[in-house]
């Protein structure tokens, strides 16, 4: 071999020049050298190091029990019409079959009214104010409900649980809602009904399973 200058070491895998230990941040391996490096450190910072992998495998923990937060509504959406709409029953109307009832909606955008059903089939129902009503959060609305007969031989021989069907909307959703009335409501109901249906008090039950004295209603 020839040429100037001192004779460098050899190192097989190094066949363009001497070599140089790189450092590294690595802080475990399975291999030897870094086990040579891990005792090769001083005592005080090995117990540094030892220190942070304990902490970090803690944080990790800690990270992974952590419950999932909650899944946030989007914002600017409204709850459904549904679920922030209330009826309450404020008592008879100025004229005869009719109800009052107040219209309240909790929060979110404004519900709108678009049908109000009188529950069943026997029965219709005509509102006042016309629909579409629109009710906004915080300011309730009155709105009377006439129920008129379409056939009083048809109707159910009481009314436990008298209800009315409602088609509300915002600006989430479109929901058909049931509102379902105890108390002073169907006392009132079943009582025009009777008086509509049954004038007489003897004509309150069939006479004969042939010949039923009830008579038969149009809506009005």
């Amino acid at each position: 071999m020839t040429g100037i200058g001192p004779v460098e070491p050899y190192h097989p895998d190094e066949a363009d020049g001497p070599h140089q230990d790189t450092p590294s941040d690595l802080l475990w391996s399975k291999s030897s050298r870094a086990g040579t490096r891990w005792a090769a450190l001083p005592r005080t910072r090995r117990r540094l190091v030892q220190a942070l992998i304990i902490a970090a495998a803690a944080t990790g923990t800690v990270l992974t029990l952590r419950p999932a937060p909650a899944t946030q509504a989007a914002p600017g959406l409204s709850p459904w019409p549904a679920t922030v709409t209330t009826l309450h029953y404020k008592g008879r109307g100025t004229t005869p079959a009719s109800y009052r009832f107040e219209v309240d909606v909790a929060r979110g955008s404004p519900v709108i009214v678009h049908q109000v059903g009188a529950g069943l089939p026997e029965l219709g129902a005509t509102t006042t104010p016309r629909l579409p009503l629109t009710v906004r959060a915080g300011t309730p609305r009155l709105i009377t409900v006439r129920i008129s007969v379409y056939k009083c031989a048809a109707l159910p021989p009481a009314l436990d649980l008298p209800h009315l069907d409602l088609l509300l909307s915002n600006r989430t959703a479109q929901q058909q809602q049931s509102f379902l009335f105890g108390g002073t409501y169907p006392h009132d109901l079943w009582t025009d009904l009777r008086t509509t249906c049954f004038p007489n008090p003897a004509s309150t039950a069939p006479t004969s399973p042939g010949q039923d004295t009830r008579r038969d209603l149009t809506r009005r």
